[in-house]
């Protein structure tokens, strides 16, 4: 190494001291390839831009192979977003790979889309059968809400609805879900929203009290689990528009909530 290099004063091309071989990360040339300096040939793969497409860079057009995520959905990229159409297996409705489909409920005909979350399949709505039996409201008593929020049940009624091949979710499966959705309330919150990228859609449908009165459509969700707490209660997951937070609680039984069914 030469006596300026030693001092600081380099001698620079670009990026590298032509003395004595040092870089300066500030001046690499990107030109090409946003990995690599044309000049010195450092690598800095994060500074390619995989977010249109995650086999093809949208700066340098440098290209990969396999690199899309179709796991949650075999046609469409849950990266980029690029869509490969007739990719999914589908097995009685049910793609048996990412696990979106449809059910159609043979009791009333209704058909429900359907969605897999880590490793669970479920009902992507509320569920809307009306049964023979049991206590049952459409929110407000109206039934033009129930298109859009399903009915309430209450908790009775909640483990008797559930079809041949699915039921009502524990609280161990609620819990599965919670982790899935990203472990704490304000990430689960806004993964398991109408919208939201893990495809939940949490419909806010309210709940009804035990002597009439309706409350919190539009503003929360209540979805029963099979799981009793004594007491006259049991267990329930909650979306709060409100405070953005998702979060397990527990309520009387005789409460209307909605219901979502998980796939056995």
């Amino acid at each position: 190494m030469s006596l300026t290099c030693k001092i600081g004063i380099h001698k620079w091309e670009g990026c590298t001291c032509s003395n004595c071989g040092e870089t300066r990360d500030e001046h690499h040339t990107y030109t090409t390839d946003c990995g690599t300096c044309s000049k010195c040939g450092k690598v800095h793969d994060e500074l390619h831009d995989w977010s249109k497409d995650c086999e093809k860079c949208s700066k340098c057009g440098k290209t990969l192979t396999d690199h899309h995520n179709w796991l949650t959905d075999c046609e469409k990229c849950s990266k980029c977003g690029k869509i490969r159409p007739n990719h999914h297996h589908f097995v009685n409705g049910i793609c048996s790979i990412c696990g979106q489909g449809t059910f159609v409920d043979e009791r009333d005909g209704k058909t429900y889309k359907v969605i897999k979350i880590g490793s669970q399949i479920m009902m992507e709505e509320n569920l809307a059968f009306k049964p023979v039996d049991g206590k049952f409201w459409s929110y407000d008593d109206n039934d033009a809400n129930i298109f859009k929020y399903g009915y309430l049940y209450d908790w009775e009624t909640a483990k008797t609805l559930a079809p041949k091949g699915w039921h009502l979710p524990t609280k161990a499966e609620w819990e599965t879900l919670y982790k899935q959705l990203g472990g704490n309330a304000s990430t689960a919150y806004e993964h398991a929203k109408v919208g939201g990228i893990s495809g939940f859609n949490g419909v806010l449908g309210g709940w009804r009290y035990v002597h009439g009165e309706f409350n919190s459509v539009g503003a929360s969700g209540y979805f029963w689990s099979k799981t009793d707490e004594g007491d006259d209660q049991a267990v329930f997951f909650k979306l709060g528009a409100y405070s953005k937070h998702a979060e397990m609680g527990k309520g009387k039984r005789g409460v209307g909530m909605s219901v979502r069914l998980f796939r056995d």
